[in-house]
């Protein structure tokens, strides 16, 4: 149970950086007024009361009417703690933002989101642009939504993405929810062709019910 409290695509290696001094990201009211100057006062928040204390485990925040009204964007707080390393000698933290109509249970949609944070921390690695994760079970009970996609988060202002207050940087990837077929198909048919159907089709990635994009 949760405890609760109150180009276009890009590239996520482009805005990571060398291996450098360290500087923790350990404050999680700086990070929240970071992602706050985008997304406007957060409205609640969860925590897992079984990841340790509250200084070390990570939380979700969820804040109201955005990107428009009646949807919320979730965002994990605490998840960049951890480096990770990427090619070429360079190293990034890493924190994750899930949007959806606020048709869905909040509680649900945090549920899912820390318990993703938390298989993304045991993997010790970051996600990268096109990285799919599932097919799998439900995102939350009853949707048909059952993995995801990861992405720059395309729809939210360009300084959501990299938070300079921790060394390395700390980059926000917006994960976008796939149903069906979708997964094995980006799997398949690569994460070029399945953006370039995300531009022509322009599903709407906020419903976690609806129709499957076609493959090939």
């Amino acid at each position: 149970m949760l405890t609760h409290q109150s180009g276009f695509w890009g590239n996520i290696t482009e805005v990571a950086t060398e291996h450098a001094e360290q500087k923790p990201h350990s404050n999680y009211m700086i990070y929240i007024d970071h992602l706050e100057q985008y997304l406007g006062q957060l409205a609640e928040g969860w925590a897992d009361p079984e990841g340790g204390s509250i200084e070390e485990s990570a939380r979700v925040v969820r804040f109201a009417g955005q990107p428009f009204p009646e949807a919320s964007v979730y965002a994990t707080v605490g998840l960049g703690r951890t480096v990770v390393d990427l090619p070429r000698g360079r190293s990034m933290r890493q924190e994750l933002l899930f949007a959806t109509y606020d048709i869905y249970p909040a509680s649900e949609v945090a549920s899912f989101l820390l318990t993703f944070a938390g298989f993304v921390h045991s993997k010790g690695k970051a996600l990268l642009r096109g990285d799919v994760v599932g097919p799998s079970t439900s995102l939350i009970p009853g949707v048909a939504a059952n993995g995801v996609y990861a992405s720059m988060p395309a729809i939210f202002p360009d300084g959501i993405v990299k938070y300079l207050g921790s060394s390395p940087p700390t980059i926000a990837i917006w994960l976008i929810p796939l149903v069906g077929s979708e997964c094995e198909s980006v799997k398949k048919d690569g994460w070029d062709y399945f953006e370039n159907m995300l531009e022509t089709r322009n599903p709407d990635l906020f419903d976690l019910d609806r129709p499957p994009l076609l493959s090939k």
